[in-house]
């Protein structure tokens, strides 16, 4: 990484996930402007750092803060939705052309940075008949490898799906959810694109906090099961028996957020000068 940024003169880095590697390479390269997450003795790496766990709120507003603290503020932040590259959407639409032939769709997304994270496959595939009855059909996003188990299971009892999994860089991926009616997805990285991309994005929780991490856009529903004494765990590996607030949460708390992102029906086109219109962003 370093050898790269010194291969093209990269005048820094700027680092927003806590890892140090990034901060790291921008030391051996040279870089002066190295902006990153500092703690203890890592203090040492980056020329602008802050240390994460002492900050507080939701993670966007932790990495407004670490801006800020490299660049001088900029007065009041204005989102904006997400445009993927033309040639992405193009991709999409043909990777998709043949398979839904038109239909109208919706995307689950898989996907998660640890097990205790995944909605459990027999919740998604009762999200995919409700998605059905819709008149929607469903199109499953993921990585190689653990995902694309998960989307061999949900299909065998969900004949129709259009399995992506494996098979869409993110680029792709972007073009596909920017086609959905509804984006359905766990707590992770398709989900907060999802959601830039100003699609209606509906967000399973269940170890994590949604007011630190649930991703931002014009229409974002969290659900989770309010009545489990375990939640927020932050837990990679569950201790408790079933994986209740993701194997055992009921599907309706699922499907009653779909149909309403469907009512909102608040396309990725809602824009206004290029800012975002912010509908709603409630937690359930």
């Amino acid at each position: 990484m370093a050898t790269l940024l010194r291969q093209h003169q990269a005048a820094g880095v700027l680092n927003l996930p806590r890892s140090l590697r990034a901060t790291l390479a921008g030391l051996l390269a040279g870089s002066s402007l190295r902006v990153g997450w500092a703690s203890g003795l890592t203090a040492l790496l980056p020329s602008h750092g802050l240390d994460y766990r002492k900050l507080s709120g939701h993670q966007m507003d932790r990495y407004r803060q670490l801006l800020d603290r490299a660049f001088p503020p900029q007065g009041e932040a204005h989102p904006l939705v997400f445009r993927p590259r033309t040639t992405s959407v193009q991709a999409a639409q043909d990777l998709l052309a043949s398979r839904l032939e038109g239909a109208p769709y919706a995307t689950i997304s898989l996907g998660a940075m640890s097990w205790s994270k995944r909605l459990g496959d027999d919740r998604v595939v009762d999200v995919i008949r409700h998605l059905d009855q819709a008149g929607l059909r469903t199109v499953l996003l993921g990585a190689p490898g653990e995902d694309q188990a998960h989307a061999a299971h949900v299909s065998e009892q969900a004949p129709g799906v259009v399995d992506l999994t494996g098979g869409t860089p993110l680029s792709v991926a972007a073009g596909v959810l920017l086609g959905a009616r509804v984006a359905v997805g766990n707590d992770s990285a398709l989900s907060h694109l999802a959601a830039a991309c100003g699609v209606p994005a509906v967000v399973i929780f269940g170890p994590t906090d949604p007011a630190l991490t649930c991703p931002r856009g014009p229409w974002v529903r969290a659900v989770r099961d309010e009545s489990l004494p375990c939640l927020v765990c932050q837990q990679g590996a569950c201790p408790v028996e079933g994986h209740p607030c993701m194997k055992g949460l009921d599907p309706s708390l699922i499907c009653r957020a779909v149909d309403e992102a469907l009512i909102a029906g608040v396309p990725s086109s809602a824009v206004a000068g290029g800012r975002e219109q912010t509908i709603e962003r409630g937690l359930q």
